[in-house]
């Protein structure tokens, strides 16, 4: 199934899909909601993998370290066995629905603490890998914003500005001591959020020069966006926040926090 229906689209061209981030990792920030499982193979008390027709796979729980447009890195309990080149599957949970994608155990390290492990995700049609793909939006924005120069545009307020992947702008105006935020806006695809100390919730809406925007023929103005879609922007918001990158600062995650609700 997919995270999203309206927007996000990933759409496949001739050399496969649009996406070309290649093996790139892309952290998990540790707020992040996305909950995940690996389905290993049982084995035996002498550790060999017992077969299909006579067990059950073991369920995993773990902690997504980072995510690539071909894998994933996660820590699960070190009880856990496995062989490279295992069978295995991720389970991703988020919102009560359940994402499952058959996977390749690629490397599995044991420490004290945990087991680490790499998967290779075998994608079973362009569909399963569609919705992966809107799954890692969100950590491949949050993960990559960096700080970039601002141009000063509104007196009193001093602004500074972060860029991450898929053009997204992260521009943020703090009072005029340099330490509050009192307003930001984020520029994702084809939408912008903003929000305000001054005014409740998130104002939603097109980018300039989206595609997507339609204008009214009588006003020139863009229409305003339907409820259904502006719950999917809202949704992309808050799983971003969820990963924003230690390059924003504290204050303004914490800021930009409130207006996930």
């Amino acid at each position: 199934m997919l995270l999203f229906k309206r927007i996000l689209d990933f759409k496949k061209t001739e050399g496969g899909f649009s996406d070309k981030r290649g093996a790139k990792r892309y952290p998990v920030g540790v707020k992040s909601l996305l909950k995940a499982k690996l389905s290993l193979p049982a084995r035996d008390g002498d550790g060999s993998a017992l077969p299909l027709e006579k067990s059950s796979p073991m369920d995993w729980g773990g902690q997504l370290v980072n995510l690539s447009s071909s894998g994933a890195s996660i820590r699960i309990h070190p009880a856990a066995i496995a062989k490279v080149g295992d069978a295995c599957s991720l389970k991703i949970e988020l919102d009560n629905m359940i994402f499952e994608l058959a996977a390749t155990v690629a490397y599995f390290r044991i420490t004290s603490q945990f087991v680490a492990c790499g998967i290779i995700l075998n994608f079973a049609d362009q569909y399963s890998r569609r919705a992966y793909l809107q799954l890692m939006e969100p950590v491949v924005i949050g993960a990559t914003f960096e700080p970039a120069r601002a141009k000063q545009d509104i007196p009193g307020l001093i602004k500074e500005q972060y860029k991450g992947e898929a053009d997204a702008i992260l521009s943020v105006w703090r009072d005029a001591s340099g330490k509050n935020p009192k307003l930001f806006e984020l520029q994702v695809h084809d939408f912008y959020l903003r929000g305000n100390t001054e005014i409740p919730g998130l104002n939603i809406g097109y980018r300039d020069g989206s595609k997507l925007a339609k204008i009214s023929a009588r006003t020139g103005q863009p229409q305003p966006m339907a409820p259904g879609h502006q719950a999917e922007v809202k949704k992309l918001y808050q799983l971003i926040v969820q990963n924003l990158a230690k390059t924003v600062p504290s204050e303004v995650r914490k800021f930009m926090e409130l207006f996930s609700a």
